[in-house]
């Protein structure tokens, strides 16, 4: 019985990650369960015994996604601003190693609208933990004096995520751009010589 269990687990943990592969390289909306069949070599009805229905499938990838960031941003709550920042760029420059891969929050939020209900609410929320982080980091650079810029720590976590988020897009073109547009943060933040 443990076995069988353990199967499920590894499978459905199998279906989960070449679904993230196929939504960061092409979208939700542009892959199938035909997709992720052919990668497992099993049938389609293997994929549905798991996530019955694609919304499923979509909005357990996005929960996965917000309870790894939860984790990785807990894992370095303690760290100076600066180290932050420099773990923020790191998941970029993580996802852009991976074939050149946009964010899940940069792909989710351009296909928003027309994702379903319950994954635009789990995107949602993806977000916003991202965006809550971003202003956490302006707000402790403003607190211990490393970090000067105008205008609220809101707004400069938002134009942070934004950035990033269009950097890594932008970098798909050219990929020098994306150090480039960190740097560019830095001296926003008042960090660059």
């Amino acid at each position: 019985m443990k076995a069988e269990t353990e199967a499920r687990t590894d499978t459905r943990k199998r279906i989960l990650d070449i679904a993230e592969e196929l939504l960061l390289t092409r979208g939700f909306n542009a892959f199938s369960y035909q997709h992720i069949s052919r990668e497992l070599g099993v049938r389609n009805a293997a994929i549905h015994y798991h996530f019955p229905h694609k919304t499923d499938l979509g909005t357990a990838l996005v929960e996965r996604y917000t309870r790894r960031l939860e984790r990785f941003i807990e894992q370095h709550g303690e760290a100076s601003a600066t180290a932050q920042l420099e773990r923020f760029f790191e998941l970029a420059d993580a996802y852009f190693r991976n074939d050149r891969q946009v964010c899940p929050s940069g792909i989710l939020t351009v296909e928003l609208h027309t994702l379903p209900a319950e994954m635009q609410f789990a995107a949602r929320r993806f977000i916003e933990v991202m965006r809550q982080w971003a202003e956490r980091i302006a707000t402790l650079g403003q607190v211990e004096g490393s970090m000067h810029f105008a205008g609220t720590p809101a707004a400069m976590g938002l134009t942070m995520l934004a950035t990033l988020q269009g950097g890594l897009q932008l970098a798909r073109i050219e990929a020098a751009w994306l150090n480039s547009i960190k740097q560019q943060i830095r001296c926003l933040l008042g960090l660059a010589d």
